[in-house]
This record gives C-alpha cells, sequence and structure tokens, in this order.
C-alpha cells in the first residue's frame, strides 16, 4: 500500500463538513479507505477494514472519535486452524485487520479523544463488550483517551462525550 497524505473527498458543504480520506492496508482489497468527517462541533474517522498502517494515523490526528474495526487473531485461530490452506488465511487475516492488542496504540498515536471498537471479529458473543475493551486497554496503556466497544445503533455526540 503505498502511503499517501489524506485527500479531500467532498470539499466543505453548506452544513460545514469535510470529507476526507486515505487508502488503507487490506490487501489483496486495493483501494481500502478510511473516512474522516469535520464538522463544526468535531471529527469522527472510520477506519474500514484495515490492518495497522500510518496512513490512517496521519488521517485520525486529533480527531474527537475514531471508529476501528478489529480482529481477536487468537480467538480466530481455533477455528480455522483445521482449513488446508490455514497458514495463507492467518497471514492474510493477519495483515489486513488490525489486533484488538494494538488498535489503542494507533489511536494513542493519532491523539484521538475516543475509540469505538468496530467490525469486531470474531463476532457471535466470543467476546463480551467489557472483554474487547480490556483487551484493547491492554495494548496500549499509553492512551488515556475512553474506550467503547460499539454495539448496533449505538450514538456518539462528536465533540462531546457519550
Amino acid at each position: 500500500m503505498p502511503t499517501v497524505e489524506p485527500f479531500v473527498v467532498r470539499p466543505e458543504d453548506e452544513h460545514g463538513v469535510t470529507v476526507t480520506a486515505t487508502l488503507v492496508q487490506h490487501a489483496p482489497v486495493f483501494p481500502a479507505l478510511a473516512y474522516r468527517f469535520d464538522t463544526p462541533t468535531g471529527s469522527v474517522v472510520f477506519s474500514g477494514d484495515t490492518g495497522p498502517c500510518d496512513n490512517l494515523v496521519r488521517l485520525a490526528q486529533g480527531a474527537d472519535i475514531l471508529v476501528h474495526e478489529v480482529i481477536d487473531l487468537d480467538a480466530l485461530l481455533g477455528r480455522i486452524s483445521l482449513l488446508s490452506n490455514f497458514e495463507t488465511v492467518r497471514g492474510q487475516l493477519g495483515r489486513s485487520h488490525t489486533p484488538v492488542q494494538e488498535v489503542a496504540h494507533i489511536a494513542a498515536r493519532a491523539g484521538v479523544g475516543t475509540l469505538v471498537l468496530s467490525h469486531l471479529v470474531p463476532g457471535e458473543g466470543t467476546h463480551a463488550p467489557e472483554e474487547w475493551e480490556a483487551m484493547a486497554r491492554e495494548g496500549a496503556p499509553e492512551f488515556t483517551g475512553e474506550i467503547v466497544c460499539g454495539v448496533d445503533l449505538d450514538e456518539f455526540a462528536i465533540g462531546s462525550s457519550r
């Protein structure tokens, strides 16, 4: 994936909202994008599917909220260990998704206020929301912001706490 600076997708509209994007790591899918929405009251970034990448860190600099996908690769590996192409699948998942233990480090590097965990893999109740949050926090004690495990239909006010 090439290194790129964030680029404007939609210039500021009549409501003061600007949309920017960047390329993210989701090989073999290319291009894969993350999006940032800057509003008069704050900003939110959506990672999309991605492995850790500096392009996303640049896009998320100073955002109020970063909504980021996570994977618990260890929990998933037991489910796929009998596949004939196990090593290939494991490698691809490790490159194209962000381990839950690394996501708060990304949030800390970007200086975001709140990290919302989303697109949890594996799903199906593998972990309670509090467990996802704890795993993320353990990976980056330097992140002092709020960590929330997103649940369908959650709403967050940009520029203020939940």
